[in-house]
């Protein structure tokens, strides 16, 4: 029999992450209170790039900070184990790797994706049928990066 808390197994995608401006403060009072920020749980927020906030009680976390550095625009860069997330139709996942690919049309962040016309090379929003999560949008170089 396996002992009980023998720590992480398997491998999880641990992503650079910012917190949204709630958890950006809600850090600083931690941090200034000498409370360690790192295992401390998060969820995705689906807004901006790769942002995370804490969670409410009674949701599902997304992931665990596993670092934590102040950043030189008087922020922070978490490094975060990501273990969950949830796409745009809320069916639940346990991410493995993200992908940057082309996109067009109209595409969101927390959007799944399809493949867009018949160059094969380009994704745009999945609706109901599509695969993975975009976590961030480059709108200038025309691409996502998509959880998956």
């Amino acid at each position: 029999m396996r002992p009980i808390g023998g720590g992480d197994v398997g491998h999880f995608p641990d992503v650079p992450c910012v917190p949204d401006d709630t958890f950006k403060t809600e850090i600083t009072n931690l941090m200034a209170a000498g409370t360690d920020v790192e295992g401390k749980l998060v969820k995705l927020t689906w807004i901006g790039n790769y942002e995370v906030t804490s969670p409410d009680d009674g949701d599902i976390p997304d992931g665990q900070i596993i670092t934590c550095e102040k950043d030189s625009y008087d922020g922070y860069m978490l490094g975060v184990r990501l273990f969950h997330y949830a796409d745009q139709n809320n069916n639940h996942h346990t991410p493995v790797n993200i992908k940057t690919m082309k996109y067009s049309g109209i595409i969101g962040m927390h959007h799944s994706v399809i493949i867009s016309g018949d160059n094969y090379d380009v994704v745009t929003n999945g609706t109901t049928g599509g695969w993975g999560a975009v976590i961030a949008k480059d709108p200038t170089a025309m691409t996502v990066d998509v959880l998956c």
